[in-house]
C-alpha cells in the first residue's frame, strides 16, 4: 500500500512537471507585456485568494506550524523566483537553466541533514544522471561564473531548500493550508518588490489567459498536488521527476512554436528519462525485497 501511494504521488509530480512545462511556452509572449514581479504578484495573490475560497474552512483549523511552514516555503519560493530572474540580466538563459537545475543534486543532501536518513545510492546516482542530462541540454559554449551564476545558484539552492522544506512539514501538518500561505507569502513579497520598481501593466485578455492558466494548472493546482504528493514520496524523487518540466518544455516548444529538436537535445532528454527511471525503479525493488523477507519471516 505505502508503495502505491509512493508511485501514485510520483505520478501527480509528473502531471506537475507537465503543467510547468506548458507555462514555459505560454510565458513566453506573457513576459514581454508585464513585469516580472508583478506577474508574480498577481499570480501567486489569485491563487492565494482562490485556495483560500475554496478552502476556507480548512483555513480555519490551521496550526502553527502549518503557518510557520507556510510563510518559509513561500519565502523560499519567492527567493527562488527573484534571484532567477534578476540573475537572468546578467547571464545566458541556457546556463540558467542548466544552473537551476543543479537542485536535483543539491536535494538529497539537503534533505540528510535535515532529516539524518541517507536517501540512498540510487536516487542520488538518479539525480545526477539528470543533471547530467540538464547539462547536455542547456550549456552551450564555456562555462565562466559572474554574479548572474551566482545568483542562479542561489535560486537552485532556494528552490531545493523550497522541495526539502515542503517534505518536511507536509508530512508534520496539513499540505493544503501549508499551500495556502506559501501562496499568500510570495504574492505578498512579489507585489511590495513590484510596486516599489516597477511600473503598473496593462493587462488585456490575452494576459489574464496567461495568468489564469498559470494560476490554476501552474500555481495553485501544481503546489496543492506538490505538498499532497510530498507526503508519500521523497524530497529526492520530487526534485527528479520535476526536472522532466525541461523536457516537456521542449516539447511544447517543439509542438507550438516549431522549436528544431537536434541529437544533442535527444540525448539530454535521454539522460534526464535515465535518471527518472534509476530514482523510480529502486523503490520498486525495495518494495519486493521487504516482501520476500516478510513471506520468509511467516
Amino acid at each position: 500500500m505505502k508503495l502505491k501511494k509512493s508511485l501514485l504521488a510520483d505520478a501527480a509530480l509528473l502531471v506537475v512537471a507537465m503543467a510547468w512545462g506548458l507555462n514555459f511556452v505560454v510565458m513566453k509572449n506573457a513576459l514581454q507585456r508585464i513585469t516580472p514581479f508583478m506577474y508574480l504578484a498577481v499570480r501567486f495573490l489569485l491563487a492565494f485568494l482562490v485556495l483560500a475560497a475554496i478552502f476556507k474552512d480548512n483555513l480555519k483549523k490551521a496550526e502553527k506550524r502549518d503557518v510557520i511552514g507556510g510563510c518559509l516555503i513561500g519565502f523560499f519560493i519567492f527567493l527562488g523566483f527573484a534571484t532567477q530572474t534578476v540573475g537572468l540580466l546578467y547571464t545566458t538563459p541556457a546556463k540558467s537553466g542548466f544552473i537551476t537545475g543543479s537542485n536535483v543534486v543539491m536535494v538529497p543532501f539537503l534533505a540528510y541533514f535535515v532529516s539524518r536518513k541517507f536517501p540512498g545510492w540510487p536516487q542520488v546516482m538518479g539525480a545526477a544522471v539528470t543533471f547530467a542530462g540538464l547539462g547536455v541540454i542547456s550549456l552551450d559554449g564555456g562555462f565562466s561564473v559572474n554574479i548572474g551564476d551566482f545568483l542562479t545558484l542561489l535560486c537552485a539552492l532556494f528552490f531545493a531548500m523550497q522541495i526539502v522544506g515542503t517534505e518536511y512539514y507536509a508530512k508534520l501538518g496539513d499540505p493544503v493550508n501549508l499551500t495556502i500561505f506559501e501562496m499568500g507569502v510570495t504574492g505578498l513579497l512579489s507585489l511590495i518588490i513590484a510596486v516599489l520598481t516597477e511600473p503598473m501593466p496593462n493587462l488585456d485578455f490575452s494576459m489574464w489567459m496567461a495568468i489564469l492558466y498559470a494560476v490554476v494548472c501552474c500555481t495553485a493546482g501544481a503546489f496543492l498536488v506538490q505538498n499532497v504528493a510530498q507526503k508519500y514520496t521523497s524530497s529526492t524523487h520530487a526534485a527528479v521527476i520535476m526536472c522532466l518540466e525541461a523536457v516537456f518544455a521542449a516539447v511544447f516548444s517543439f509542438l507550438f512554436w516549431g522549436e528544431a529538436m537536434t541529437f544533442r537535445a535527444l540525448l539530454g532528454y535521454a539522460l534526464i528519462l535515465a535518471g527518472v527511471l534509476i530514482t523510480e525503479l529502486s523503490p520498486v525493488h525495495e518494495g519486493k525485497v521487504e516482501s520476500a523477507l516478510e513471506t520468509a519471516d511467516n
